[in-house]
């Protein structure tokens, strides 16, 4: 082989490589590229979904507050009348209706609930976001636990104890039209004698004081983390 083949040769094997580098660096930048696009997609999905679950949880917020001032309003009035020898009080089935409310706060995050199961998240490049968002479930839980025991709360002691001394229909199914605020006037004017006693005062105290600490507590948190995972949500998208 003469010198000229030689070089002609490995003229050709450069070309060779070259090309197949050029093809890897093509492939990779295409690849690059998808992931960008993919990631631009869920940060604007999750930003959707996080803003509205924002506004879902201040719906949330208000209506456990309002529960609040009701099961405040009854506590208050029964525990009073305990202390001054009555047996009885007469109480707005309104303030009753709402005492018996137990709502579970359910966010909808499709998006992340897809991105995660899929095992998706690493198309996230913020590590800090990647972490909050693998974190969310647990943020969220805190909250729910505390939804979940004064459920548990109401749907057992209370309206055991409730049924025990009195007739609860007249004010047992208002509850979801007063938070919707769809009751008639008429119908909020209406009263219901309550039986006061030691266990009455005794379940209302612990209705008022898990509503109390959920209210107080357990929401400011959440507002925060979605605040934040919004900021880092604005910060990666383009």
């Amino acid at each position: 082989m003469t010198d000229r083949q030689g070089r002609h040769l490995a003229a050709e094997g450069l070309v060779i490589v070259v090309s197949i580098l050029a093809a890897f660096a093509l492939d990779t930048w295409w690849d690059n590229r998808k992931d960008a696009e993919e990631e631009q997609r869920v940060l604007a999905a999750l930003a959707s979904e996080f803003a509205a679950a924002r506004v879902d949880l201040q719906g949330r917020l208000e209506t456990h507050t309002r529960i609040l001032k009701s099961t405040q309003l009854v506590t208050a009035s029964v525990s009073a009348a305990y202390q001054a020898g009555s047996t009885t009080v007469v109480l707005p089935d309104t303030a009753l209706a709402l005492l018996y409310i137990p709502p579970t706060t359910q966010l909808v995050l499709g998006t992340l609930d897809g991105v995660v199961a899929s095992s998706r998240l690493g198309v996230i490049s913020d590590p800090d976001l990647r972490s909050g968002l693998a974190a969310w479930g647990d943020n969220l839980a805190e909250l729910t636990e505390e939804e979940w025991s004064s459920r548990e709360l109401v749907l057992t002691d209370l309206d055991r104890v409730f049924r025990e001394r009195m007739d609860v229909s007249p004010f047992r199914n208002l509850g979801l039209a007063i938070v919707r605020e769809v009751l008639e006037a008429p119908a909020a004017a209406r009263t219901s004698t309550v039986p006061v006693d030691t266990e009455m005062v005794g379940v209302l105290g612990t209705r008022l004081q898990l509503q109390d600490h959920l209210v107080n507590d357990e929401f400011e948190p959440v507002f925060a983390e979605i605040d934040h995972l919004l900021d880092l949500i604005g910060q990666s998208r383009r």
